[in-house]
């Protein structure tokens, strides 16, 4: 028991990594002035040890401070849950599912020295012996990284600087490029990177091809400002097919001019419906207001899209996705199941007067 006891701080923070160092100093203090007054046999009368009252009010101050007046709270053991969890088939995989996820498991209960610990696993977990492990699981480890960043900006900042500026210097040409589905989360992660570090990422993402592009998710660093126009330029020696397929797995407001000229271009039904989900759809949430009418002018001036059994749910989810633009949108909306309607002799109700979408325009 004797030995427990004496092992007790060390263990909370070197096993546990429950407290800091400052607060590890602070409850040793505490503890050897508690012994002090605990055993008073062991010593003389005159060498009894009083400690002062400002001293007892000192002590009661820092042990709250650093332990009792807290919430049960996670340690070091949360480091191999939370891999445990991303890994894992029921991990969340959208951003806001993520951040909902990992704020309520871990961050809200986290010891600073638990998340301090936490930004260094996830930044370099993809370059570690095991990284193999997370790469189906890149953008969600990378997201949560970013939800890290949002909920506890100060000490991922302080963390991150130095193990970025760092760190990546010693990872080879072959893994550097999984930089980039961190900048697509992170992109202050770049102006972090040294200098060498930087140039030899924008080097090995001039000399790949396109299928290395896609192996490496590099278009999610289209974040990086410095990046940007390189990466569009890529994405325009594509093929159409690979264009759709990016796209896809891959939507960003960058793409959304040329998502919406391949719609328009549709030659049947079949890959009016296709490129509807494909490119619509994912892209929608990127919209502007100009963008609703480009589309909108598409179905109607295509009657392979206008008349494709799938165009009005694609039509309806981009109405819901750009909902926030209606008040400049209304008019284009209301204009086209106009157009429509009056192109099925006035019938409200017929499926491809879009009635669902006219119902919404009156409610909204």
């Amino acid at each position: 028991m004797q030995t427990i006891e004496r092992e007790l701080l060390d263990t909370a923070r070197t096993q546990l990594q429950l407290v800091t160092q400052h607060e590890l100093d602070v409850l040793k203090r505490i503890q050897d002035d508690r012994n002090l007054c605990a055993h008073p046999a062991f010593i003389t009368e005159d060498e009894l040890f009083q400690p002062a009252p400002d001293l007892v009010r000192s002590h009661l101050v820092h042990a709250l401070q650093c332990l009792l007046v807290h919430a049960p709270l996670q340690g070091k053991s949360a480091l191999n849950r939370i891999r445990g969890d991303i890994l894992s088939p029921s991990y969340p995989v959208t951003r806001d599912g993520i951040g909902t996820y990992v704020a309520a498991k871990y961050l809200n209960r986290a010891k600073d020295a638990l998340v301090s610990n936490l930004v260094k696993v996830l930044l370099k977990a993809l370059f570690l012996p095991d990284g193999q492990d997370f790469l189906a699981k890149r953008r969600q480890l990378a997201w949560t990284l970013s939800e890290v960043a949002t909920s506890k900006t100060a000490i991922y900042e302080e963390v991150a600087r130095p193990v970025v500026a760092t760190f990546f210097e010693g990872v080879d040409d072959p893994n550097l490029l999984h930089l980039c589905v961190y900048l697509g989360a992170e992109p202050r992660i770049w102006t972090w990177l040294s200098e060498p570090v930087r140039m030899r990422v924008t080097r090995l993402l001039e000399n790949a091809d396109v299928p290395t592009l896609k192996l490496f998710m590099a278009f999610d660093a289209f974040a990086v400002p410095d990046l940007a126009d390189f990466l569009l330029a890529k994405f325009a020696d594509l093929d159409q097919d690979g264009q759709i397929e990016l796209i896809s797995d891959t939507p960003r407001k960058e793409f959304v001019g040329k998502a919406i000229l391949i719609y328009s271009s549709a030659v049947n039904y079949r890959s009016a419906e296709q490129y509807g989900q494909a490119l619509i759809v994912p892209l929608a949430s990127y919209f502007t207001a100009e963008d609703v009418k480009s589309t909108l002018d598409a179905v109607l001036g295509n009657s392979q899209i206008s008349y494709a059994s799938g165009t009005p749910d694609v039509l309806m989810e981009v109405f819901k996705l750009s909902q926030s633009l209606l008040e400049q949108t209304r008019p284009h909306w209301q204009g086209f199941v106009d157009e429509m309607t009056d192109q099925h002799g006035g019938k409200m109700d017929a499926h491809y007067s879009y009635p669902n979408i006219r119902t919404k325009l009156a409610t909204a």
